[in-house]
């Protein structure tokens, strides 16, 4: 074979590799959770929960109806949340909120959703509560839901983008007590 036509095709060979490398998508499409929107008062449908975010406030000082208290400055999220197909292992397992790249995990302290055992059609009404960082300059907030914990990728997820400076902002607020369906 000739010289040329050597390196005419090892030329070829390689701008081919390089356009492969290009187009071919990395592990944060590959591995990318299956986000379903949410809206305040709208109904939310995953694979596995279906979930409507009723209310959110910022508050002063939350409560909830075992007498647990704490002041600072909260997010407090009402959530309706049930099981879509299957009561199997259904709970809301994650429950964060993502400000300037940094992740917060609702609060395990006061009664609330986080954890609980969903039933399949049957709606559970609650509230979670995320303590607001005292360094967050952001004016922009992800909620994150996910009957799985930890590591959500490839996995169904709900989120809500929310605009920290157009939340109403309260003095007090009592968390709803957790009740309704569930195992």
């Amino acid at each position: 074979m000739r010289r040329w036509a050597v390196w005419t095709i090892g030329i070829t060979l390689l701008v081919i590799a390089w356009g492969v490398a290009k187009v071919t998508p990395g592990t944060e499409l590959t591995e990318a959770s299956f986000v379903t929107e949410a809206r305040v008062g709208e109904r939310a449908v995953g694979s596995q929960l279906v979930l409507t975010v009723v209310d959110i406030v910022v508050a002063s000082a939350v409560s909830d109806s075992r007498g647990w208290t704490a002041e600072g400055e909260w997010l407090v999220v009402d959530l309706d949340v049930s099981a879509r197909t299957s009561e199997e292992l259904a709970l809301l397992a994650t429950a964060n909120l993502i400000i300037d790249g940094r992740t917060y995990r609702a609060s395990e302290r006061p009664e609330s959703l986080l954890g609980e055992s969903l039933g399949a059609g049957i709606t559970t009404s609650g509230s979670l509560a995320f303590e607001l960082p005292q360094d967050a300059d952001a004016k922009h907030a992800t909620l994150r839901f996910a009957p799985k914990g930890g590591d959500v990728r490839l996995d169904s997820v709900t989120e809500m983008t929310v605009d920290l400076d157009d939340v109403p902002r309260q003095g007090s607020r009592e968390l709803l007590p957790t009740v309704g369906g569930g195992l």
